[in-house]
Parts: C-alpha cells; sequence; structure tokens
C-alpha cells in the first residue's frame, strides 16, 4: 500500500513554519469595528508574522471585543501560513492566541486546507510555539487529494512536533486509499523536509493491513516510502480470502 502521499503533509508543512524569529504586525486599528448586542462591539484583529527578508510567513485574522489584551480571544478566526511550495488556511468558528508566546488555540469547526489539495478536519487544536507542537485530543481526519487520495482517522489525541519532523495519531488509527487500509493503535510519520513527502511511517500496536482480499496481521509494520517497502515484525501472519474484501 503506497502512503506516500499521506496526507499528514498538511500540517507538517502548515505547522513546521513556526513563529521563530518573525516581526509582527500590529493588531488592525479600533475603527475596523463593527456593531453587535448590547454595548459590546467587536473589533477586528490582525496579526502577521515575517521572515527577516520581509516575506510574510503567517497571518492570524478574526474579531475580538478586546484585542489589547494579552491573550485574545477571537471568533470568524482565518489564519494563514505561506509555504514555499503551498499555502495552508486554517478557519475555525472561535479560539484564542496569546501574543506575549505565539500559542494559539482554535476550535469548533476546526478545517485545515491547502492549495496542494489536502485537508484536515478536527474540533480543537492547539498550537504550542515554544515547544514547536501542534496537538488535539479529538478525533482528526486527514485527506490528501493526491494522485491516490489518501485518509488519515484516529480517535486522538494527535501530535506534530516541528523540531523533530514526525507525527503521532493515536487510537483506532486508520489509514485507507484506493489500495487498502491500514489500522493499527499507533501510527508515526516521519517528515523528509527537503522533499516536503513522508518518508516513514511506523503502525504500532494491532497492526492490520487489508489488500486485494487479503489480510496481514503483526505487531507493527514500517513502511518506506522511497523503497515503497512495508517491514513487518512481531509475529507476522497472512490470511487470504480470494473471493472476498472484507472480513469481519
Amino acid at each position: 500500500m503506497r502512503l506516500n502521499k499521506v496526507a499528514v503533509a498538511l500540517l507538517v508543512v502548515f505547522l513546521f513554519t513556526g513563529c521563530e524569529g518573525k516581526q509582527a504586525k500590529a493588531p488592525a486599528p479600533p475603527e475596523e469595528e463593527a456593531e453587535i448586542t448590547g454595548d459590546q462591539k467587536m473589533m477586528a484583529f490582525s496579526l502577521s508574522g515575517f521572515e527577516k527578508t520581509g516575506k510574510k510567513k503567517w497571518e492570524v485574522q478574526g474579531k475580538s471585543a478586546d484585542i489589547i489584551s494579552e491573550v485574545v480571544n477571537l471568533t470568524d478566526i482565518v489564519a494563514k501560513a505561506y509555504g514555499d511550495q503551498s499555502d495552508m488556511t486554517l478557519t475555525a468558528d472561535k479560539g484564542s492566541f496569546n501574543r506575549a508566546s505565539n500559542d494559539a488555540h482554535f476550535e469548533s469547526n476546526v478545517v485545515v486546507t491547502g492549495t496542494n489539495g489536502t485537508e484536515m478536519k478536527t474540533d480543537a487544536l492547539d498550537w504550542k510555539n515554544a515547544e514547536q507542537k501542534i496537538v488535539t485530543d479529538r478525533p482528526v481526519k486527514m485527506k490528501s487529494e493526491a494522485k491516490t487520495p489518501t485518509t488519515i482517522t484516529c480517535d486522538g489525541p494527535m501530535e506534530i512536533d516541528y523540531g523533530k519532523s514526525y507525527a503521532v495519531f493515536n487510537k483506532n488509527v486508520k489509514v485507507e486509499d484506493e489500495r487498502g487500509q491500514v489500522f493499527c493503535d499507533t501510527a508515526t510519520a516521519y517528515y523528509d523536509t527537503k522533499t516536503k513527502q513522508v518518508s516513514k511511517i511506523v503502525a504500532r500496536g494491532n497492526v492490520k493491513i487489508m489488500r486485494e482480499g487479503s489480510w496481514t496481521f503483526s505487531d507493527e509494520a514500517t513502511y518506506l516510502a522511497p523503497e515503497q517497502k512495508v517491514i513487518l515484525t512481531g509475529s507476522p501472519k497472512v490470511m487470504i480470502y480470494p473471493d472476498q474484501t472484507k472480513v469481519k
């Protein structure tokens, strides 16, 4: 089963840009405000990060009742990251942005989409700037619309480590494309920062691979993307069902 187009590239590109060494743009001026019910007013909030060359790398926009506070609570969030090969857009109903730490929290209808056709959906997402990690304890669905669409789902938690270039999916993990399915307890995807591709995926715990009517069982399976090779360890077993593709 070919997994080098796994949709983990969606968040790897988005979050591996990081926020270190960026200059911040001041929030939008108070005159950009819209009336809401009662005496409260919602003001437009916009914060951007730039490279030393002046190129914009990311921006966060939304509406807030208080854009002066250190932690800005936002609604109608649109966050964008500009990469070398693709751009990413995150939308969420609400969340918060810490201007001191550059930490961000997004929740309710969180959707991340990329210009390369990838998409991720979850209920909540946190960006930990100091640790260079993205974490969520909610169910996650990630999908790639490459030549061979690939979908990863898990019940969570999920974590992407920017510094070490890997992502971990936990609990009821399922990786699926037109060639087959992989089920496991935990899957770790390792990212090659040079090729912008997933270089290796390690599936652990109750690993089951279904392809063309056969099932493979093992304790661990390692997929090497460049070689398109799968290595099974831990008492591997193969069961072939030529007349059916699903087994209860």
